[in-house]
């Protein structure tokens, strides 16, 4: 147990993060005569003997009570207050790749990114990512809000970021998506494709260190949370890649798969395991992740279903090469078109949704907090991004084989 603790002593050290932090270009900026003024704001530059908060990691009692460890910002039932800037850029080429990296765990990257799998890949590939996406960030999320590990604070921690600032940290989900997502690819890719088997595998570290590395960078995230996050996805990886094939066969050919996959993608999101006494964005995350994937493997169901195939011409292993300027400028084209479906997709869908719930419920649409009620925020969610999911993996390469932009 002594070495137990010793060991989440040294990796949840907010300290690390600091100095990693200042290797990578940040520095402190002094407070400013206002701030010094107010005893309320955590501007103040941190010194060697300065003890911040209860919840420093150099404290032994740390790992054996997270919950007096929560910041204040996560007890308060609402987003956390913009911090004043207290940090200086002086590496941009680093600051620049870290906030471009971190992007790749958003949802931003989930429905511009990912979708380029379904329409210029391969579609098989496409639903073993989003397979073990979903799993694993679904055990990701849940983890955090049964742990609650809080998350880096300042100080002595810059705060680049404020979005999840009110979510627990460990795991890092970052860090399990880039993980979850390069790798899954690269085992999908051994035996399908004639690939670079050394080269794919120096990609996807590369993007799974580099996204990884971008938390530390922005402050969400401790060295400890990060180390789990890739540990959790790798496990998965591991031990979960023998029933894959198992799993993707039922989904795509069992009668009843539809009925299942909404159903207990739609019970993990209602019975998701959230603390009561707090709002953050992490139920909602989960829901959203839940909802792409029932929406992904029901229309893997049905393209079975109507006959549709969009598997690659030609035997396997299929060859690899470079498009030519003709098919990239296809590719180009299956992707706006097809991106411009799923965000109009979206916002129609969230319009419906929040539209019926609200009036059934009584509550202003409009209204943020009514949002935030597990009976409009789960529903409207997972329909949704169901909606997206479903639209991404068969609306979307029906239109454009109906059209003829399908290679």
């Amino acid at each position: 147990m002594e070495a137990y603790n010793r060991f989440i002593d040294y990796f949840m050290d907010f300290h690390k993060v600091r100095k990693f932090q200042e290797f990578c270009g940040l520095s402190a900026i002094e407070p400013s005569q206002d701030s010094q003024s107010s005893p309320d704001q955590s501007t103040g530059i941190l010194s060697k003997n300065s003890q911040h908060t209860p919840h420093d990691a150099s404290s032994p009692s740390y790992a054996n009570a997270p919950m007096k460890s929560v910041p204040r910002s996560c007890q308060e039932n609402k987003a956390p207050k913009k911090q004043p800037l207290n940090y200086a850029v002086n590496n941009k080429f680093l600051h620049h790749l870290f906030l471009m990296a971190s992007m790749l765990g958003t949802e931003v990257f989930y429905i511009t990114g990912i979708p380029i799998i379904f329409w210029n890949l391969d579609m098989y590939m496409a639903r073993m990512v989003i397979t073990v996406w979903v799993v694993t960030m679904y055990l990701g999320q849940a983890a955090k809000d049964l742990l609650r590990w809080p998350r880096p604070t300042w100080p002595p921690v810059f705060k680049l970021e404020t979005r999840v600032e009110a979510e627990y940290g460990l795991p890092s989900t970052h860090a399990i998506a880039a993980t979850s997502v390069p790798f899954t690819l690269f085992i999908t890719a051994i035996g399908r494709y004639d690939v670079n088997i050394p080269l794919c595998f120096f990609l996807a570290t590369c993007w799974c260190l580099l996204v990884s590395l971008s938390r530390l960078y922005v402050g969400m995230h401790s060295i400890l949370d990060v180390m789990a996050g890739i540990a959790l996805a790798t496990a998965y990886l591991y031990f979960g890649w023998p029933f894959m094939e198992m799993v993707n066969d039922y989904t795509i050919f069992s009668k009843y798969a539809p009925y299942i996959i909404i159903i207990s993608h739609f019970l993990l999101a209602i019975f998701y395991p959230i603390d009561p006494d707090r709002w953050s964005t992490s139920r909602g995350d989960t829901v959203i992740i839940l909802g792409v994937g029932a929406g992904v493997h029901c229309a893997s169901w049905f393209g079975n279903y109507y006959g549709f195939n969009w598997e690659p011409a030609g035997e396997m292993p299929y060859a690899v090469a470079l498009p030519t300027l003709y098919q990239f400028g296809i590719g180009v084209v299956r992707y706006v078109f097809g991106i411009a479906v799923l965000l109009l997709v979206r916002a129609l869908m969230k319009y419906i949704s929040l539209l019926i719930l609200c009036h059934a419920v009584s509550v202003p649409k409009d209204d943020e907090m009514s949002r935030r009620r597990t009976e409009i925020e789960v529903p409207y969610k997972f329909v949704t991004y169901a909606c997206v999911g479903f639209s991404a993996n068969f609306i979307v390469p029906m239109i454009l084989q109906h059209v003829g932009l399908v290679l």
